[in-house]
């Protein structure tokens, strides 16, 4: 029996005590196996008791402390503190540790957004993006991240991207809508802006936008 399948399998249930029991089982059958301690810090963690969760990760690093997995979760746990220095230097030893993922490259981007470092956010996000094409919150952020660089072409087409898996997502819409601002489509700006109100007309970015613009053709007139 995969004690840790188990354990994960009633993780996902909600089924927090027989997940603890299978985690438990787990390390009394291979108390040298850091992999169990990390599952059954993230069950205190989902359950936050973000203290124990981190002592078990530690724990997970102690046996192994090249141990990707384990530094990623102390990462996550950190980011989840807002404790982003502390979260930067675990993503980062989880990824110097063979972990390439998009979820660990997407809160590494975060990090480093969330830090006011947008140069080094940008590569990780775009690695997320090419791990996981799909994800909507992936291409937004790494959308958000091209236009902070000043790359608005690429942005444009990442946000047409997000517009493609939900033509819905009113903020990669508005984003959308200044990036082709910046581009000097004012048109395609201003029927964006429109679209983006039909959705959502309380959006108060893309109202005053509308409204500075309405202004603007005023003054034309």
């Amino acid at each position: 029996m995969n004690y840790n399948e188990v354990g994960f399998r009633h993780l996902e249930a909600g089924n927090y005590e027989l997940a603890a029991q299978a985690f438990n089982d787990a390390i009394e059958e291979n108390p040298k196996d850091p992999t169990a301690y990390v599952n059954l810090g993230t069950l205190l963690q989902s359950m936050n008791d973000a203290d124990r969760a981190l002592r078990f990760y530690d724990r997970a690093l102690m046996i192994d402390n090249t141990f990707a997995s384990a530094y990623y979760a102390k990462g996550a746990l950190f980011f989840a503190a807002d404790q982003l220095v502390e979260a930067e230097e675990s993503l980062r030893a989880a990824l110097l540790y063979g972990l390439d993922d998009a979820d660990l490259h997407f809160m590494l981007g975060m990090t480093y957004q969330k830090l006011g470092d947008p140069v080094r956010g940008l590569p990780r996000l775009q690695r997320a993006s090419e791990l996981n094409g799909v994800d909507i919150e992936i291409a937004f952020q790494y959308g958000l991240a091209l236009a902070q660089n000043e790359k608005l072409e690429e942005a444009v087409e990442m946000f047409e991207h997000v517009l493609m898996l939900d033509e819905t997502h009113t903020d990669a819409r508005y984003n959308y809508a200044i990036a082709l601002a910046f581009l000097g489509q004012q048109e395609a700006c201003y029927a964006e802006l429109e679209a983006v109100l039909a959705y959502q007309p309380e959006h108060a970015l893309a109202r005053d936008a509308k409204a500075k613009m309405d202004a603007l053709l005023k003054q034309a007139d």
